[in-house]
């Protein structure tokens, strides 16, 4: 989470120090700084003050929301949460009808779907960063990676080139970890939706039929408790999403060399 928070600090920054926002801030200051006298004469302090922090706030505002809009890099991920945000309302409005006509008493499930909710905010904000950074750097490294044909019949050309191929292996394995995280993220949301779809056409079944045959009470709630069994299950996952715990500092020792090449360096 603090991850993420810092990353919304820095937008919010990077928009208030935009060129065109100081300028419509400081000018407008600038100009109420050189009426000041008169200003004061008509309006006094408390009118001076309030002109000039009406200023500040709107420029804080429109930064804010400006800041707000970038959060997401990938589209793809603000369309997720959307999709998750979108349910999550859906659900609130069917909720509020529920209590209003005292239909059924819930507490803990919306508690458990809120929850979830902004931890899967939280773990979509990582896996857009990291899908960003990971594309950035590795566009076309992964599906073209070096390749060479040995020309030579020397030992250790060849010893070298085999490290280089078992190096490539482990490029990839440390790939597939790393994208892993992102979808599983993705897979969380999708099973989000299509949980609180489910439960919410099973809210507005039992709020309009009632504890007819067609929808007993029983039924109900044990599609509550599988409902929330499913929420409780992508609250669990989304521990392995703490994409935080990095090495603060790597140790500058050199590579271990491989026995190998060892040997073949004693032969000569």
């Amino acid at each position: 989470m603090n991850d993420v928070q810092q990353q919304d600090r820095k937008l919010f920054t990077q928009e208030m120090l935009r060129p065109g926002r100081l300028f419509l801030t400081l000018v407008p200051l600038f100009v109420l700084w050189l009426i000041r006298q008169p200003f004061l004469d008509e309006f006094g302090l408390f009118g001076f003050t309030l002109v000039a922090g009406l200023i500040l706030l709107a420029s804080l505002w429109t930064a804010f929301t400006a800041s707000v809009k970038r959060r997401f890099i990938n589209k793809r991920y603000e369309a997720l949460w959307i999709g998750c945000k979108d349910r999550l309302e859906r659900f609130d409005d069917v909720l509020t009808k529920m209590r209003r006509e005292q239909v059924a008493d819930l507490h803990d499930m919306p508690r458990t779907i809120r929850r979830v909710g902004e931890s899967l905010y939280y773990a979509l904000r990582r896996a857009d960063y990291i899908a960003n950074e990971v594309q950035r750097t590795e566009q076309g490294v992964l599906a073209s990676p070096p390749a060479w044909q040995s020309p030579s019949e020397d030992p250790q050309a060849k010893e070298l080139y085999r490290i280089a191929d078992k190096n490539i292996a482990e490029y990839r394995a440390q790939f597939a970890g790393v994208m892993a995280g992102v979808h599983r993220a993705e897979a969380q949301c999708a099973v989000y939706m299509t949980t609180l779809d489910s439960l919410r056409m099973k809210m507005i079944g039992y709020r309009l039929v009632g504890r007819g045959p067609e929808m007993s009470s029983h039924d109900f709630l044990e599609a509550l408790g599988e409902a929330k069994l499913q929420l409780n299950a992508i609250d669990q996952a989304l521990d392995e999403l703490d994409f935080t715990q990095m090495p603060k500092m790597i140790a500058a020792m050199p590579p271990p060399i491989p026995e190998e090449l060892t040997h073949l360096q004693q032969g000569q």
